[in-house]
């Protein structure tokens, strides 16, 4: 029973990552592919954490970003300065400080985790796992009745 529990734990958890890049290749927020390559399942017999990086609920006011990223981002994106003379970084330099000023527009923030990982998912995973542990109680019981009928 356990290792049936464990099975559809990792059947799961893989079709949530599954989905979780889907959603994020679809969304158009795709730069250098080092969010698909964050997501991670980690398991331990029948308990499972799926592990991600955080970053697309955007970012709050306070904390300049590293500038390496956001030059990253930029040349990732294609963007090029306005100005002809400007270079990469003192734009990167710009943005990472307008972002530590106001945050980020959460119009533009992807709540993917929320978007895949809804209650009615939990819900049919947990259906899931519900049928093998009553299905293993219901083999279990038969067979205690069995016994006590075979020993009278």
């Amino acid at each position: 029973m356990e290792a049936e529990n464990e099975k559809v734990l990792r059947e799961e958890l893989e079709a949530l990552k599954a989905e979780i890049i889907q959603v994020y290749n679809a969304s158009g927020k795709r730069t250098s592919g080092e969010f698909e390559q964050g997501l991670e399942i980690q398991q331990n017999g029948t308990s499972a954490t799926l592990l991600g990086y955080l970053y697309l609920g955007g970012r709050a006011a306070g904390k300049q970003p590293p500038l390496e990223a956001i030059e990253r981002w930029i040349q990732q994106k294609g963007i090029t300065p306005i100005e002809a003379k400007m270079k990469v970084s003192s734009l990167a330099y710009l943005i990472a400080r307008k972002i530590a000023r106001e945050g980020t527009n959460p119009e533009n923030h992807l709540y993917i985790y929320d978007e895949v990982i809804t209650p009615e998912r939990i819900d049919k995973i947990l259906e899931r796992l519900n049928q093998i542990n009553v299905n293993a109680f219901i083999n279990e019981v038969q067979i205690t009745i069995n016994k006590l009928v075979n020993n009278r």
